[in-house]
């Protein structure tokens, strides 16, 4: 493990639950690759506890994430590279901006396949962690998804699509308060939605009454249990109408 004690000193490190040196035996090893939408309320973190609380294997989750971090960035400074070239891992989730124009999706896809090869190699499931636009461009919600729609398809990765999830939640009510001040990164609410999407995906276990009270990067949250009910419930149907879009392709 001395690869992860070096990245400790230089990333913004979520293990387990954001102290471990090293991966407990037995635990599920995932490590997340992105930006500020990864580590802003420590999204990792929060993986971590919606596992136990579950009473599920437990998760050293290990991020490298920098702001404004691309996966192209990601990979010229080859750090997450040297992480899978010599640390095995369970899964690998990615994010990187929302990439709805062509041209991001392009890249998107591209940097994504570069790092499809070496997670194939490593033996891990990558996980596309699908994010959402700005506020002022709500529009794009579609062409976010639908970019790592394709960069997961493009890699046989698995998708959690923590933007249909705000979507879904929105339509329940839509006063939920998910971006942060500066409408585009995510309130404490925003990443628990997206923090239950990549759960799901990497245990397969619905988040649905996983927690009574929500624990976002440590804290727990005096949210209304309906309120909470609803986002667990929010990013479950995220899942489910993915999962049924794929089987309907087939």
């Amino acid at each position: 493990m001395k690869l992860l004690r070096i990245l400790a000193l230089v990333t913004l490190p979520a293990c387990s639950l954001g102290t471990a040196a090293e991966a407990p035996e037995g635990s599920l090893k995932v490590l997340f690759i992105g930006n500020s939408l990864t580590y802003e309320n420590d999204l990792p973190r929060t993986v971590a506890q919606l596992a136990l609380s579950a009473g599920l294997q437990q998760c050293y989750c290990y991020q490298i994430a920098y702001p404004n971090f691309a996966l192209e960035d990601h990979y010229d400074n080859r750090i997450a590279v040297r992480a899978l070239e010599d640390e095995s891992w369970d899964f690998v989730v990615m994010q990187q901006g929302p990439s709805a124009l062509a041209s991001s999706r392009a890249s998107l896809i591209q940097w994504a396949e570069y790092f499809g090869g070496l997670i194939d190699e490593n033996g891990a499931q990558a996980v596309m962690y699908g994010v959402w636009p700005e506020l002022e461009r709500e529009s794009e919600f579609p062409n976010v998804t639908e970019s790592y729609r394709l960069a997961a398809e493009a890699i046989g990765g698995l998708l959690a699509p923590a933007g249909e999830a705000w979507q879904f939640a929105w339509a329940a009510d839509s006063t939920l308060p998910l971006y942060s001040f500066d409408d585009f990164h995510p309130s404490t609410m925003g990443t628990y939605l997206a923090a239950m999407t990549v759960f799901q995906r990497i245990y397969n276990h619905t988040p649905v009454g996983v927690q009574q009270a929500a624990v976002v990067d440590g804290r727990v949250q005096s949210w209304p249990l309906a309120t909470v009910r609803l986002l667990q419930e929010a990013a479950a149907s995220a899942i489910a109408a993915e999962d049924a879009r794929v089987v309907i392709s087939r």
